[in-house]
């Protein structure tokens, strides 16, 4: 995992062009960017289909696009995504059923530019970090103390149990 969380997201805010966001997450919230969903624009159901899809079936897929960018995390989200091995900047896919967004503008093809407002645990998996764990191995999971743990290449653990601090619970 790299160890600075804003290198990721910068990363990100250049590599997508992430406008700024309207404000910080708070609590057990993040906020993503979605990404377009280039198969949500096509004209048909499957790729090369002969069935034409009606346009607000095109615009329910787009607006439900699986994929974003966290850009923001609350304080209780920023522990969780620690304990899973994710950062600020990860390219996450997402539950379909978020209903919270906040309209910033449009792209060049028209498509809105969103951020969706979510509970952590609407985040359904992380495309990074099955990269740290396969590709680059700078993360593994292991059990410590009868407790799945990832732990980076340095050793240290990145997760902590939540029975540590009753203060929090």
């Amino acid at each position: 995992m790299p160890t600075d969380a804003t290198s990721l997201l910068q990363r990100r805010v250049n590599e997508f062009d992430i406008p700024p966001w309207p404000g910080e997450a708070q609590f057990e919230r993040v906020l993503v960017y979605q990404l377009p969903d280039s198969a949500a624009a096509s004209d048909t159901f499957i790729k090369g289909g002969l069935i034409a899809k009606p346009d607000n079936r095109k615009s329910t897929d787009q607006k439900r696009s699986p994929r974003g960018i966290i850009v923001s995390a609350g304080l209780r989200a920023m522990d969780i995504l620690r304990d899973n091995g994710m950062e600020v900047g990860e390219l996450i896919w997402m539950s379909p059923n978020v209903f919270y967004r906040y309209e910033v503008g449009k792209h060049k093809n028209g498509q809105p530019i969103e951020f969706a407002f979510m509970n952590i645990g609407d985040i359904v998996l992380s495309e990074d970090i099955i990269n740290r764990v396969w590709e680059e191995k700078s993360l593994v999971l292991t059990r410590i103390n009868s407790k799945h743990v990832y732990q980076g290449i340095s050793g240290t653990g990145m997760r902590v149990d939540p029975t540590q601090f009753p203060d929090d619970i």
